[in-house]
């Protein structure tokens, strides 16, 4: 009986036995739940406290460096920092054109200079060709907002320089306020319409005869600007000298600056950026207009200078009558004084523009120089002082709103009361995108060619007509 009590008991304590290790078993697959459950809830509170982090360090770091950078593309290619302190803007400008020209009607008789061609074959007077006429490429941008610049550079196929690329302008700009700022640099010089319109914006393929013999181009010097309560603006500068264009070292200019000033006066309600285009592509519902007042002047006089060749910067380049009665370029000795005067309107696709020249010349210094621009030295100048006068007239007119313009212009130069010689030109323009891809064509006749001058292939003989037709491809981002 003892044994059978003992077998019971053993038999009743291997029974807590399994039971104990099934629910040690269980409490076991409880635990590593429990600690499962914990891990990823710990991974998971981990993820979120470093993605915090993160974008704390991001937040802190934006905060320190004052902005993130932004890139893309809107009217050229830009970095500039989120809060736009800081701002580099890319543009590139290309002008692809095919001209020809026919100089004295085509006799064959005459050379450049005007003068008979030796032997009885004659000569070829026509031209006909491709050319890259303007390359241009334009880093702009602006430092905390109100310091402004602009460099730019050129390789075209007038470029005197074997068409190796070469700094063209570099522009400083600060405006205290609206209504006064500095330029320093090369620059525009402040006279004329024609001249301060950018060439990617022109209504013919260039510009005007009157525009070439008169302008100022680009100067090296000092400016004010800024806009008067009434919408004027205004520029006036102090540079080395007229038409600078190229670099010269300190010791080749002379000590004798020149003065230039323009005034801008809007009508109509219109406001100076309405005419940043000669055509009216923004096809302006109400008429707006525009009147604009250029001066200038240079005194040349002094160029006793211990440089060699010094006053280099003396290129200014005007018309005067030769000995032989013919018109001719000489570079300016003297003093020069220069007025202008325009007048621009627009309305619904519409556009005219009136633009005049005065010139006075006292050429009393002995120190001129024959520009030589058909090839021979012509006899001396008649006089020593010279009342000059240009006018050019022009307008468009488009067809189809924004995408095709009829375009046309008279322009007149008079040297001295005498030598008149006048440009009549038409032509249209096709605005595939704008002025950013535009293909135009014109042609243009000038009865007594008084200059060369390469950009707007006026180059033929001296004296004789031009006839000229030139198409162009503009391409500019």
């Amino acid at each position: 009986m003892l044994f059978g009590i003992s077998l019971s008991s053993m038999a009743f304590a291997e029974e807590n036995i399994d039971d104990l290790k099934e629910e040690i078993y269980l409490l076991k697959q409880r635990l590593e739940q429990l600690e499962g459950n914990q891990t990823k809830s710990f991974e998971k509170r981990h993820g979120e406290l470093i993605k915090q982090l993160v974008e704390q360090y991001a937040k802190d770091a934006q905060s320190d460096s004052g902005s993130g950078i932004t890139a893309g593309y809107k009217k050229g290619f830009f970095i500039k920092s989120d809060d736009d302190k800081f701002k580099l803007q890319i543009n590139t400008r290309l002008q692809f054109r095919h001209s020809y020209q026919l100089a004295d009607e085509h006799k064959g008789g005459l050379m450049k200079d005007g003068t008979p061609a030796p032997g009885s074959t004659g000569v070829d007077t026509s031209a006909s060709g491709f050319e890259l006429e303007r390359a241009r490429m334009y880093f702009k941008g602006h430092v905390n907002k109100k310091l402004k610049y602009m460099v730019a550079l050129s390789m075209g196929d007038d470029d005197a320089i074997t068409n190796n690329t070469r700094l063209y302008e570099y522009i400083l700009s600060y405006a205290f306020n609206s209504k006064f700022g500095l330029k320093v640099g090369r620059l525009k010089g402040p006279f004329g319409k024609a001249e301060t319109t950018s060439s990617g914006r022109q209504q013919l393929i260039d510009r005007s005869l009157a525009n070439e013999i008169f302008n100022l181009s680009r100067m090296t010097g000092i400016e004010a600007f800024g806009k008067l309560n009434n919408g004027a603006v205004y520029r006036v500068g102090v540079f080395n000298g007229f038409q600078g264009d190229t670099n010269v070292p300190i010791g080749s200019n002379d000590n004798t600056p020149a003065f230039a000033g323009r005034l801008v006066i809007p009508l109509n309600g219109s406001k100076t950026s309405d005419f940043k285009n000669e055509s009216d592509l923004a096809y302006h519902e109400n008429p707006v207009s525009q009147i604009g007042f250029s001066a200038a002047y240079s005194n040349d006089r002094d160029e006793d200078n211990f440089a060699p060749g010094s006053g280099q910067d003396d290129n200014y380049e005007f018309l005067a009558r030769a000995g032989d009665g013919r018109t001719d370029i000489y570079e300016l000795g003297g003093e020069a004084t220069l007025i202008g005067i325009d007048y621009a309107w627009k309305h619904e696709g519409k556009s005219l523009t009136i633009e005049g020249f005065y010139q006075h010349i006292n050429a009393d210094s002995g120190e001129l120089g024959d520009e030589g621009d058909f090839g021979t030295t012509r006899p001396a100048m008649v006089g020593d002082e010279f009342d000059n006068y240009g006018w050019s007239c022009q307008g468009g007119l488009f067809l189809v709103p924004k995408k095709f313009e009829i375009v046309g212009r008279v322009s007149g130069v008079c040297v001295d009361n005498s030598n008149g010689s006048y440009e009549f030109a038409g032509g249209w323009n096709w605005y595939l995108d704008g002025q950013n891809t535009k293909l135009s064509m014109d042609v243009t006749y000038i009865d007594d060619l008084p200059l060369v001058s390469g950009s707007p292939n006026f180059d033929g003989i001296q004296n004789n007509s031009l006839l000229l037709v030139r198409s162009q491809l503009q391409f500019q981002f």
